[in-house]
């Protein structure tokens, strides 16, 4: 069976496999957020720019159940496999690298499990990968490429639109042309400046945006990600490669660490050794394209919190590279056990996620149990409408603004829901402000060890506790919830 047809058939099975999978759970902690996003379209949000919700978007046009809410995930997750096996197969002139390259990312459980909810990053990485082979085929033109260079720019710009992490796009373009002899002479041509500002354009109405609205997302961004956190800088380094070494399947991820470091021996950029021609070149543009991310998000643990995904762009190019090498490692003894046995872990670590999420089988740490965050939401809004049956509201108020999207999709008629505070203004700019819905009754659910209650007292009536919903599976309690009735809404709500 020739590779191309081994991936027509992984891509084919793991897309249904899927799409089962994702409509049989109830929406996660951020898939309601996002949701909420795509029924108010906008150049731009509080936390991202706005590709997510134009995903799911698209998604629920075909009917609002959770598998259309996910289905953009799925899809593009399949469209990111086959870019990974087209960009391993021209890297490494070899179909079987491509094919390797694509089976290798599918086990981490970052990509499987991540395939399984929209996120920015479903669009980020198929935007992304079709950037990087546009950009390498453009730098080996001859002058004058223009169409390859505008089409650079257009995907980076939807990469951009996507996530603003794509914009570490520049400086491994920028160090690739660099360490590339050959191609220095694109620093005295005109396509990659014009490609860098076609990308500018098509990332400006979230620019504009920001702008008519104080800078708050690029503003809360740069907080969220360089602020300093305090503690042992040693402590955060090993909480995030350890936390790295997981998402990627473990045994994979060392596997992942050895190409890298064979790239970075082949391009010669620290060693007198070195591959010659195309392997040299591949080498060099793997490197060039993830080195920025991964140093940078390196470096940053020591002083900040490092979300698992966020440096996942780095990653791409070594799902690349460790396609290229596998051929390698299968012949050797000793790589060849490893590797065996890091397949077996990974696909065991697959399965167990997949069933877990759908219907738990081991108790876990609440930390870590990641089916806790997807399971609940449904008759917490059950409980929500039986309330207001005999108490109408105009309005939700959650205690997190996860929740109150959670709450927004899962009511019957999908009753707006906003959260206590300053954050409120800024994370619903797409919402009519609180104060229009003045003189009428809200409804306030919030976790029984969160409640906030008391600080309603000051822009309601009268506010008065309705009942206490308790979560619970298997016998375990998840959460406890207690709902409010609020009457009379004075305003003021976004100044608590």
């Amino acid at each position: 069976m020739t590779p191309f047809k081994k991936l027509v058939i992984f891509i084919s099975a793991f897309t249904l496999a899927r799409l089962f999978v994702a409509g049989s759970f109830e929406l996660a902690l951020d898939d309601g957020y996002y949701w909420l996003w795509s029924q108010h379209l906008s150049p731009g949000y509080f936390d991202h720019p706005p590709m997510v919700a134009v995903v799911i978007w698209a998604g629920t046009l075909f009917g609002q159940s959770e598998i259309f809410v996910r289905l953009g995930a799925v899809l593009l997750a399949a469209v990111s496999t086959y870019l990974l096996y087209r960009i391993a197969e021209k890297l490494f002139n070899s179909a079987e690298a491509g094919w390797h390259s694509a089976w290798i990312a599918n086990l981490c459980l970052i990509f499987s499990v991540g395939a399984l909810t929209t996120t920015p990053d479903s669009p980020l990485i198929p935007f992304y990968l079709c950037a990087m082979i546009l950009f390498y085929d453009a730098a080996k033109a001859e002058n004058g490429a223009w169409l390859k260079w505008l089409s650079v720019g257009v995907f980076v710009g939807l990469a951009m639109l996507s996530k603003y992490t794509a914009v570490f796009f520049f400086p491994g373009a920028v160090l690739y042309l660099a360490l590339s002899p050959d191609k220095r002479r694109w620093f005295f041509r005109p396509e990659p400046y014009v490609a860098a500002l076609v990308s500018a354009v098509v990332f400006s109405p979230v620019i504009f945006w920001n702008a008519e609205h104080n800078w708050i997302s690029l503003a809360f961004q740069a907080k969220h990600g360089l602020e300093h956190s305090g503690g042992n800088p040693l402590g955060r380094f090993l909480e995030f490669a350890g936390l790295q070494a997981v998402i990627y399947s473990i045994g994979i991820f060392f596997f992942l660490m050895a190409g890298i470091v064979t790239a970075i021996r082949r391009c010669g950029i620290f060693s007198k050794t070195t591959a010659e021609g195309q392997g040299k070149d591949t080498s060099l543009f793997l490197v060039s394209m993830a080195a920025p991310t991964l140093i940078f998000f390196t470096f940053n643990s020591f002083r900040a919190t490092v979300e698992g995904n966020w440096p996942v762009l780095g990653f791409l190019p070594l799902f690349i590279q460790a396609g290229g090498m596998t051929e390698e490692w299968l012949k050797n003894r000793g790589t060849k056990k490893l590797l065996t046995a890091s397949i077996v872990t990974a696909v065991l670590l697959t399965a167990f996620l997949h069933v877990q999420i759908v219907d738990p089988i081991i108790p876990h740490p609440k930390r870590f149990e990641i089916s806790r965050r997807v399971f609940g939401w449904r008759q917490l809004a059950g409980a929500v409408d039986a309330e207001r049956s005999s108490f109408p509201a105009k309005f939700l108020i959650a205690d997190r603004h996860q929740i109150a999207g959670l709450l927004t999709y899962y009511t019957d008629d999908h009753l707006p829901a906003h959260v206590i505070g300053r954050y409120n203004k800024l994370r619903y700019t797409f919402l009519p402000g609180t104060d229009t819905y003045a003189g009428g009754n809200a409804i306030y659910v919030v976790e029984e060890e969160r409640d906030n209650s008391k600080a309603l007292e000051k822009v309601f009536e009268k506010v008065e506790k309705a009942r206490t919903v308790v979560i619970e599976r298997k016998g375990e309690l998840i959460r406890r919830f207690l709902i409010y009735r609020c009457y009379n809404y004075r305003g003021g709500l976004d100044d608590l």
